[in-house]
């Protein structure tokens, strides 16, 4: 089948049961993940066969250690600017104290350079990542071996963090990203929701549990639907959407990938039209991003941006438009993007751009973003890099071994 006719095909599968609001035969349709792939490895896993042990069971163990943790809450920070609690607070992560002055207001902000406070209690980026990442380690644990513990763990802390009055976090970014002195929040702050179009893949497999009811579901898609109207109305939002650099495409990949998953399917095609624009001017002749070529984490940042493409090419397959095969009026193209990256990440050319040491970044943790390159080009090159990045990932890598396959082999 050529690839037009099964992007066609498995588009009018996901407006199938995707927009149904519940699975399909069992079929759940992901964007980062591939049902399929996690399935197989399921199977795997269950006879026996080698080469998923050690990351299967670092995994179990990694859930059984916090089966008995506490929820982290977003009302347990400092009081955001709003004065509302339920606000998500945190300071950019490369904001400063003036050092020119004796209250160390206004703050300033320096490239590339991190401010460990971003992380510390009184904020809630750590919280909110927290929150996330153990949901997706107890939905992946429940999948894997069928305890529903696992199911009720991950249920429990989408409650706590997203659905139960007391304690949940309110859909909007308005308070991330402050700057003491100077903003109560920034636009760029959005960034920080990249992490739940991830955590959605994690959600709809945990659909499949018993722990996970369709009045959960209901309210989770209900808070990602007043997440994405907060996005695309306000003044924040508006702004972001118009960013020259990864903001901007990582907005309109989060627009999407939320819709998808709350059943909007007119906000996922008009994420695929902003798309198309922002590609032509991201994107350069030889399928450099110009803009993140130019920071001082520049290969990281070009992973970065290219990743928010890719994204926002596997959600509109999902919703059957074809973004991977996509040429702008000015010869800007998806396929360019990628494979401008390709060569480097697969270990074949040398980084030669400006990149400092500290924004070293290990290309194995591009692999999630590489398999879905294979699948959606099917030549050598991707195919290839993603089998030398599976190689290159320890073996007991949840990435590597968990959540994919070798699109190689097949296993």
């Amino acid at each position: 089948m050529n690839p037009p006719c099964k992007l066609i095909l498995s588009g009018l599968c996901a407006v199938a049961f995707l927009f149904s609001g519940r699975p399909a035969q069992g079929v759940v349709s992901l964007v980062y993940l591939d049902y399929r792939d996690i399935a197989a490895i399921r199977d795997e896993i269950k006879s026996g066969l080698p080469g998923r042990e050690d990351a299967y069971k670092k995994l179990i163990a990694q859930a059984d250690g916090l089966l008995d943790v506490a929820p982290l809450k977003v009302v347990d920070g400092l009081q955001p600017p709003t004065g509302d609690a339920h606000d998500f607070y945190t300071i950019g992560k490369y904001s400063w104290p003036n050092p020119g002055t004796p209250d160390g207001l206004p703050w300033i902000r320096r490239d590339c350079d991190i401010n460990p406070e971003a992380f510390g209690d009184g904020f809630d980026l750590t919280r909110y990542n927290e929150t996330v990442s153990r949901i997706k380690l107890h939905s992946l644990a429940w999948f894997y071996s069928g305890d529903e513990k696992y199911a009720r763990k991950a249920a429990e802390l989408l409650r706590v963090w997203f659905i139960d009055p007391e304690t949940k976090m309110n859909p909007g970014f308005e308070c991330a990203s402050a700057l003491p002195g100077v903003h109560k929040g920034m636009r760029i702050g959005i960034i920080f929701g990249v992490t739940l179009v991830e955590l959605v893949d994690h959600v709809k497999l945990l659909g499949l549990s018993k722990s996970w009811t369709k009045t959960d579901d209901a309210a989770l898609k209900k808070w990602f639907s007043d997440l994405t109207t907060w996005l695309l109305e306000s003044e924040f939002g508006r702004k972001e959407a118009g960013a020259k650099d990864n903001h901007g495409s990582w907005y309109a990949a989060q627009v999407a990938a939320y819709s998808l998953y709350s059943g909007e399917p007119e906000r996922v095609h008009a994420m695929v039209e902003l798309a198309k624009k922002q590609m032509a001017g991201l994107i350069a002749e030889d399928g450099g991003l110009p803009a993140e070529l130019k920071r001082d984490w520049s290969f990281h940042y070009s992973l970065y941006g290219l990743e928010s493409l890719v994204i926002m090419a596997r959600c509109a397959e999902l919703g059957g438009e074809d973004l991977w095969n996509y040429r702008a009026a000015n010869g800007r193209s998806m396929k360019a993007a990628c494979k401008f990256m390709i060569p480097y990440v697969a270990g074949e050319r040398k980084w030669k751009y400006k990149n400092t040491k500290e924004g070293e970044f290990p290309a194995t943790h591009a692999l999630p973003m590489v398999r879905l390159m294979a699948s959606a080009y099917r030549t050598p090159d991707f195919v290839r890099a993603a089998g030398y990045l599976m190689r290159a990932s320890p073996v007991d890598s949840r990435e590597a071994r968990l959540t994919g396959l070798n699109p190689a082999t097949g296993h």
